[in-house]
């Protein structure tokens, strides 16, 4: 910072010292309702420029009391984990605490990538990046995931990144099934990243299957977390998806359990760091059995570097990505409501004053 000169701060303070003479002098000479009316009109202005992040933390205020209800999930034990993550980066969001716990307890972390993140153009440098531009962001994020793991105490073999286009996921379990899909951001018809573990399979759903079930059949992992289709983002949709229905080709499907990242409107608030703060429910998760797994500090202090090894998208999307640092982690046994929950909520529409709704 510019240090000032004498004869700055003699201006600066003789400019303060007439500005609240003035101020004073112009209160003592208003009338009570005055200056009711100036107080009230400062305060207007002061919520006007505050007003969401004062929302912000009574919002979390108040979701804290619901977390502290929500049943607490199981410790892991020697089990064998499987997260499967549609882009670099969910993984440590949903999970970075639950999988550092599973290691230290004994057990084993295994994550699969199914993009490679290279659809994120801003990410990439410029506006409008290059499809050569778009691949090398997407290796770039293959370091960057790592990275993460490395700090959770992973090493390389426990990671697969399946190279499936990003944006794409979405597209593949519709209208390319069988059909190969181009992606836009890269030209690809077809897995080419080196590191990937199928390079040459193409865009299409059928072959991103087989390989999740073959993944799932060589690792058989005892809990296997995965986003939940009522994510909003597309690739965590079909992540989701692609994810039930190779596990209940396997019969694993009672080894399942959900996590929620695009949880709604501003989902999580604050934004920002504020590592003391629960991680509550998120309106798309509405109905959900979750399941909160507490965190010890040196927990959320790894997550939170975990997740800042994700430079790329720290530089644009940190307050996002940070917001995910909290006291605890959400998982959820189901990946929609429960029947009782849907026909509570149905019945409730059913009436409106007096009137069935047709």
């Amino acid at each position: 910072m510019r240090r000032l000169a004498p004869w700055q701060w003699l201006v600066l303070l003789l400019a303060l010292y007439l500005g609240v003479a003035e101020g004073v002098r112009l209160w003592l000479g208003l009338v009570w309702a005055e200056r009711v009316a100036v107080l009230l009109a400062v305060l207007g202005v002061w919520a006007f420029v505050n007003g969401r992040f004062v929302f912000a933390y009574y919002h979390a205020f108040l979701t804290s009391f619901r977390v502290r209800r929500l049943p607490v999930a199981p410790e892991p034990s020697g089990e064998h984990l499987l997260v499967l993550a549609p882009h670099p980066d969910d993984e440590v969001l949903a999970a970075a605490g639950l999988m550092r716990r599973t290691l230290r307890r004994g057990g084993r972390v295994s994550v699969v990538y199914l993009t490679s993140g290279d659809a994120f153009d801003l990410a990439a440098g410029s506006p409008l990046p290059s499809k050569e531009a778009m691949r090398r962001l997407a290796l770039r994020r293959m370091v960057e995931a790592w990275r993460g793991l490395k700090v959770l105490g992973l090493s390389r073999e426990d990671a697969y990144f399946l190279g499936f286009p990003d944006q794409g996921l979405f597209h593949l379990f519709t209208t390319h099934y069988y059909l190969a899909y181009e992606s836009p951001y890269t030209g690809l018809k077809a897995v080419a990243y080196p590191g990937c573990y199928r390079p040459g399979l193409p865009y299409t759903g059928k072959a991103l299957e087989a390989t999740l079930v073959e993944l799932m059949e060589k690792l058989r992992p005892s809990r296997i977390l995965l986003p939940s289709p009522l994510d909003a983002h597309r690739d965590h949709q079909a992540t989701g998806y692609f994810g039930m229905q190779a596990a209940a080709s396997l019969g694993l499907e009672g080894r399942l359990e959900y996590y929620l990242i695009h949880g709604g409107y501003q989902y999580p608030l604050p934004k920002g760091l504020h590592p003391r703060l629960p991680l509550y429910p998120p309106p798309r998760g509405r109905g959900l059995p979750w399941r909160r797994f507490p965190l010890s500090e040196e927990e959320v202090g790894l997550k939170e570097k975990a997740i800042r090894a994700h430079r790329s998208q720290m530089r644009l999307l940190g307050r996002f990505l940070l917001a995910f640092v909290r006291q605890n982690e959400l998982f959820s046994p189901l990946p929609i409501p429960a029947k009782e929950v849907l026909a509570a909520e149905e019945e409730g529409w059913a009436v409106l004053e007096g009137r069935e709704v047709f």
